[in-house]
């Protein structure tokens, strides 16, 4: 019986074929998506960055959400199909808890869920507010509060009408949180959380940002940012570089 030779082409390894990860990001009050602005240019092509623009209640022009619970729903129908792929969340200050309640909602119905939660500037669900008193307090009062932990824009400042829209987009804003439904149960997320913390933030400690690792079966870390309660505009580089760890490091490309 004669030989048979086979002949092995010359398979060469193809190189891996990465696709950055997206990530969706979340804003303060008073807020918008141009929160996010130079985000894209920082991180590269690691991440898509995705800022999102909130929904109203009933479609343009009726207002903002005031509740969490149907604004994660709210977010889950607007987000749609890009949800069907690997992604991130963060959230900055109310923001975070905007992020938590849609992670919920996706946990709770059998969606997919981020490959982690990032929440920054805010204390733990089950803390209490750090602004919730100052729904209380008149214009000019909120307006010197918010100034004192550079929450309150110079160019907004200068200008009465806009000072007026900015007040009021904050205060939606805090109604907005105080609306959540933290139970004092102990449920935890699927997926693991990474805590960002300002070092000097005059609203939210430390020990209270990283309280958070409560709420996940899956761990997290904490990463203490230098400068306060918007240490990612006040400490780029150093935001930015934890930041783009995170991603790299447990984000992971798809």
């Amino acid at each position: 019986m004669s030989g048979i030779v086979v002949h092995l082409a010359d398979v060469r390894a193809r190189p891996r074929v990465t696709r950055p990860v997206r990530l969706f990001a979340f804003h303060h009050a008073g807020g918008s998506t141009a929160s996010f602005a130079g985000w894209q240019r920082r991180l590269g092509a690691r991440v898509e960055v995705v800022p999102v623009r909130l929904p109203d209640r009933e479609g343009p022009g009726s207002g903002p959400h005031r509740d969490l619970a149907p604004l994660a729903r709210a977010l889950h129908q607007q987000l749609g199909a890009q949800l069907d792929e690997p992604y991130l969340c963060y959230g900055h200050s109310m923001g975070a808890l905007v992020a938590y309640h849609l992670v919920r909602f996706l946990a709770a119905t059998g969606r997919r869920l981020p490959k982690r939660l990032l929440v920054g500037a805010h204390p733990a669900p089950h803390l209490p507010l750090p602004l919730e008193s100052a729904l209380l307090l008149d214009d000019a009062e909120l307006a010197y509060r918010l100034a004192a932990f550079d929450g309150l824009p110079a160019a907004v400042s200068a200008t009465p009408d806009r000072l007026a829209d900015y007040l009021a987009q904050v205060r939606a804003g805090l109604e907005l949180c105080t609306s959540r439904r933290y139970t004092g149960d102990s449920y935890q997320l699927p997926c693991p959380i990474d805590v960002f913390a300002g070092a000097d933030d005059p609203l939210v400690a430390v020990e209270d940002a990283a309280a958070w690792c409560s709420h996940s079966l899956r761990g997290g870390t904490l990463q203490v940012i230098p400068g306060g309660h918007f240490f990612q505009r006040q400490s780029k580089d150093a935001f930015f570089t934890r930041l783009a760890a995170v991603i790299d490091l447990h984000g992971g490309v798809r």
